[in-house]
């Protein structure tokens, strides 16, 4: 075989392992969850992730220092919460258990978000709480502490999209000067994630991510800023 031929030979099939190998990252599973610790994005960075270890669809009040005054530290609360029962990631969901009802509902108001993905959201998201990485904050926002659920609209937290959320803070700023604050909020054109401390965050990633732990460090978040409907200390 002539040299020019066979280096595009092992090339292709160098390219063609690569693609073999993130599709295997992206769905092995660890210790029984989904997921190995890396998920690969739509456009094919890898990034590190942490899942929780349960499957509870139970929301614990307990966690929540005040829960009639919304706050940061009861945000990032909220979100270890998440984590830690592993929600699934629906477009356009905020936290309810997703039935196949609300999945009819989300897959006719959003088709191709919610379409692209459906044999997955089927398998393994029904019967899951859900959210989208807004819908995350959202869910908190829209707890009700006296009937133990996620009420739409609820504490006068406004139903708006990341980038709505974005133009509402009025304390922001660049990721270089993030303080030292859980249950701020982290942003990226397009996606949000809440700040916990300590250099993580938490991160509804994706449909086939679902409720995530990451570094803030290189993960790609360009600000910060206070989430506009609660209260910071």
């Amino acid at each position: 075989m002539p040299i020019r031929r066979r280096v595009r030979v092992e090339l292709i099939l160098l390219a063609v392992l690569i693609v073999c190998l993130a599709y295997v990252i992206r769905w092995a599973r660890q210790d029984g969850g989904y997921g190995s610790g890396f998920y690969v994005t739509g456009s094919g960075r890898v990034i590190r992730v942490e899942y929780g270890d349960s499957d509870s669809t139970e929301i614990d009040g307990s966690i929540l220092s005040d829960p009639y005054v919304k706050n940061n530290k009861d945000l990032a609360a909220w979100a270890q919460m998440a984590w830690e029962n592993q929600w699934g990631y629906v477009w356009g969901t905020f936290g309810n258990v997703l039935t196949e009802e609300e999945y009819a509902s989300k897959l006719t108001q959003y088709p191709d978000n919610v379409g692209q993905y459906s044999d997955f959201i089927l398998e393994h998201w029904l019967g899951r709480r859900t959210a989208d990485c807004v819908g995350l904050i959202k869910s908190y926002g829209w707890y009700d502490p006296d009937t133990g659920s996620v009420e739409y609209g609820a504490n006068g937290m406004a139903d708006v999209d990341t980038e709505g959320m974005y133009e509402a803070a009025t304390v922001k700023g660049t990721i270089d000067t993030i303080p030292e604050t859980p249950g701020v909020i982290v942003y990226m054109s397009g996606h949000v994630g809440v700040y916990i401390g300590d250099g993580y965050v938490i991160e509804s990633i994706g449909t086939e991510g679902g409720v995530v732990r990451t570094r803030l460090k290189g993960r790609g978040w360009t600000d910060w800023f206070r989430c506009p409907y609660i209260a910071y200390d």
